[in-house]
């Protein structure tokens, strides 16, 4: 009998330690500092593509404030639409006389591709917008854009971009 009470001892004894650590690590995982790659809201890579989004929701609502805060202070870019490139400041005047009021438009962007290097991140996709003029008809036009971001801090900036109308 002796033999079969310490060997039932050991099995309580290794459900008890089994039953712990299975506790301690539920415990754990809330809390950890990873990104959840199940949720793909929570990667680098989503972060840039809500700012891509972020950056013509804010243009179409003329908001030029909110479009600018996420521009970096030597942002180069070279619209499609015009002859050079333009730093911030040019950014400003073309944004302002491109959509000088919110605009009735809804855009999509079909990402085509994201890279990243540590501080870096380049976005390639193809945005399509329509925009419903004064006869109330929509006008549709599709451009396809690259951008380059950095990060400075715990934020990432527009450093540059370019773009061509289909």
């Amino acid at each position: 009998m002796e033999k079969h009470d310490g060997s039932f001892k050991m099995v309580n004894i290794l459900k008890k330690i089994l039953i712990f650590t299975s506790f301690a690590f539920l415990c754990i995982i809330p809390f950890s500092s990873k990104a959840d790659i199940h949720n793909p809201k929570d990667t680098v890579e989503e972060k840039i593509w809500q700012l891509e989004e972020a950056y013509f929701a804010n243009l179409y609502k003329a908001n030029y404030d909110g479009v600018l805060a996420i521009v970096h202070d030597q942002f180069l870019g070279w619209p499609g639409s015009i002859d050079k490139p333009i730093d911030k400041e040019g950014s400003s005047v073309f944004m302002r006389k491109l959509i000088p009021s919110p605009a009735p438009c809804s855009f999509t962007i079909e990402r085509e591709g994201i890279k990243l290097l540590e501080n870096i991140a380049l976005t390639q996709y193809i945005i399509s917008v329509g925009c419903k003029g004064k006869d109330g008809k929509t006008k549709e036009t599709s451009s396809r854009i690259t951008h380059t971001w950095i990060k400075e801090g715990k934020s990432w900036k527009l450093f540059g971009g370019m773009s061509y109308d289909k």
